[in-house]
């Protein structure tokens, strides 16, 4: 009796250590299973041309309103729509008969009044006369002097002439018409250099330079043109938070047209040892950008700061060391420090 009694408590025991070994096994499966499977990217520190790119619009170099200082009739227009002209051309004479007789009226009475101050100033020296009526004669003199300068004032004002060349656009009079103070005649525009005016963030403010290289391209011209800065605004504008910048390039066929549309690309030397990850790997959120870095089987949730940004990539200036391996999927599924296993690595450099 005693003997079956120890048979069956040794049969129980050994039962209860079989299922126990089971259900470990069990768990253990479970928990293999609930550990995610993520695949990953292995940061690498490479060669970075940092590289700005903005867009922009072409300027004349130089261009101006032909408006008529004075009103009155145009006697002569001396250009051709769409024509070049040189510097200190007559472009547009406004008719200054009436205002040429006048001043040979004023010239005429200046010698008068010349002989007069002349005269009386003598009799002044010999007491031949009191001193009102020589200063009554030396103001009319004075008069007259302001009348001849103000009449060759205006006579100057009735012509226009080009202060540099360039191309006339296209007129909105015609010769004989009269034309009123401040209507416009014509544009005069220069096209040989041309400008090209863009604007960077306000980080990248300090690494532009006078001279520095800049190059662009525009629709319908399939090579690519290099010009070079001259200018910067020299404030930030506070609502774009970015610089203004203006370039000079030839443009000695007439191919690049003032107002077209301008691709730029700014070269500002090369990083040597960038941190570039793949730009779906950030992770947004209300404390800034994050990445989550594997480490010791867990992904943690890293906060980073970034750089520059290519097509597929972005620089990771703080944050990342090289070597570092982060999540590439199930990004929206992982918490931080989240068991995890790694199935698939890449340490391809796609910084392009």
């Amino acid at each position: 009796m005693t003997n079956r009694l120890i048979k069956a408590g040794l049969l129980t025991l050994s039962l209860s250590v079989i299922l126990s070994c089971s259900n470990n096994k069990t768990e253990t499966k479970q928990q293999a299973k609930s550990v995610m499977e993520i695949e990953a990217f292995v940061v690498a520190a490479s060669p970075l041309d940092n590289i700005i790119k903005t867009t922009g619009s072409i300027l004349p170099n130089e261009k101006m309103e032909l408006r008529s200082e004075v009103s009155g009739r145009i006697e002569k227009l001396g250009f051709q729509e769409g024509a070049p002209v040189k510097k200190g051309a007559v472009l547009v004479q406004i008719d200054d008969s009436e205002l040429r007789a006048q001043l040979q009226k004023f010239n005429a009475q200046m010698r008068i009044a010349k002989e007069d101050e002349n005269r009386k100033r003598q009799l002044l020296e010999i007491n031949g006369i009191a001193q009102e009526i020589y200063d009554a004669s030396l103001t009319k003199l004075e008069e007259l002097e302001a009348d001849i300068a103000l009449t060759n004032s205006k006579i100057r004002k009735s012509k226009i002439e080009a202060p540099f060349s360039g191309t006339i656009g296209l007129r909105f009079v015609s010769e004989g018409a009269w034309v009123s103070t401040g209507e416009i005649i014509s544009t005069l525009v220069q096209n040989d250099p041309v400008k090209v005016e863009f604007s960077v963030p306000e980080k990248y403010a300090p690494d532009l330079n006078k001279g520095m290289a800049v190059e662009f391209t525009i629709a319908g011209l399939e090579e690519t043109v290099v010009a070079k800065i001259y200018a910067t605004e020299p404030q930030i504008d506070a609502t774009t938070r970015s610089m203004k910048v203006r370039a000079l390039t030839s443009n000695p066929g007439g191919l690049l047209i003032p107002g077209a549309f301008a691709e730029l690309t700014i070269n500002l030397g090369t990083i040597e040892k960038a941190l570039m990850i793949p730009t779906y790997t950030i992770v947004p959120l209300l404390n800034g950008q994050n990445v989550f870095v594997y480490k010791n089987g867990r992904a943690i949730l890293t906060a980073v700061e970034t750089g520059i940004r290519t097509e597929k990539m972005i620089q990771i200036t703080s944050g990342l060391n090289d070597g570092d391996t982060i999540a590439t999927t199930a990004l929206l599924s992982l918490k931080d420090y989240m068991p995890v296993t790694v199935k698939k690595t890449d340490q391809t450099n796609t910084s392009n």
